[in-house]
């Protein structure tokens, strides 16, 4: 972890007040032999091991990475082989941020299916990677992976239950933020209104979520957003009208790790009681495209969802 007293040098100096405002003190960056795989796997292997899962008994493996792309070979059939999931048919995800909660929803959907039982869904993302180095973008961007087993639901067990989940794509934003020749992620609009772009599309992915399953945002207990930046995080408590306090991430401790955000930051936030078994709880996410995507689920005894 790197804390805001072992940044690389910048192109230009940070007063201790921008700091305070970009709103993260460490990040993880991921070292030279780190790739996604490796990660994801690690992060897999807590996941099942949570949930109680043997990986020879799952049937998919989803890996949502937009970061470092690979695409030949994908990186999932490789991460499903190192885990040892050898009858689990294997696919990359992309989607961006939003990319986590895109890759539950496919996990849902073939679950409904009799044939299939178990799925993992891995985020695995290295954002230090999509920043120029000597950037204020290395202050905000970190590396990650989490992971989430979902189970066909068989009855009520000691996992949490996905309630539902709602996605959306409007092509009409697509440009506005690329990843150019040189490697970089260019946003081409100003951040105050990428900042309530992202804030509108979560409060409206959310708000049909909540209408369908006939709930208000009084019925939840926790929103567990992807928060790209403080700006962000900001925006959707003022778009979602809730309080602060209700709006829980890690990103002042691990920065913007895209897909990755909302499965790390509910592994900090079980691990330290933070939020308990039966808490409801909606996570919500954008990502350049333009992806939105929110899902309601209740917390279980065990890092384990169940697809009812």
């Amino acid at each position: 972890m790197h804390d805001n007293a072992s940044l690389p040098a910048l192109d230009e100096p940070i007063a201790p007040g921008d700091l305070a405002r970009i709103g993260v003190y460490r990040r993880g960056w991921a070292g030279s032999g780190e790739g996604i795989a490796e990660m994801a796997v690690i992060a897999a292997r807590r996941a099942l091991a949570r949930a109680g899962v043997d990986a020879a008994d799952l049937d998919a493996v989803i890996l949502a990475n937009w970061t470092q792309r690979r695409y030949l070979p994908d990186f999932a059939p490789a991460v499903a082989q190192r885990l040892g999931a050898r009858r689990a048919f294997a696919h990359d995800l992309g989607c961006a941020c939003a990319g986590f909660l895109y890759g539950v929803a496919t996990a849902r959907e073939l679950l409904r299916n009799p044939r299939y039982r178990r799925a993992l869904v891995v985020a695995s993302e290295q954002t230090s990677r999509r920043a120029r180095p000597g950037s204020r973008g290395t202050l905000i961007l970190g590396d990650g992976a989490g992971a989430f087993v979902l189970e066909r639901a068989a009855g009520d067990g000691p996992g949490g239950r996905l309630i539902d989940y709602e996605l959306a794509c409007d092509g009409e934003h697509a440009a506005i933020m690329e990843i150019t020749d040189d490697g970089w992620v260019h946003t081409r609009i100003a951040q105050r209104e990428l900042c309530e772009l992202a804030a509108r599309s979560i409060a409206e992915v959310s708000g049909r979520l909540l209408a369908r399953n006939r709930r208000a945002l009084d019925d939840v207990t926790w929103v567990i957003p992807h928060s790209g930046t403080a700006g962000v995080q900001a925006a959707i408590v003022r778009a979602l009208a809730v309080p602060a306090g209700r709006i829980l991430t890690n990103y002042a401790e691990v920065g913007n790790v895209s897909s990755a955000s909302i499965p790390v930051a509910l592994d900090h936030l079980v691990a330290r009681g933070r939020i308990r078994p039966g808490d409801v709880v909606l996570s919500a996410a954008v990502g350049g495209g333009w992806y939105a995507a929110a899902a309601l689920y209740t917390v279980g005894e065990l890092a384990r969802e169940v697809a009812a």
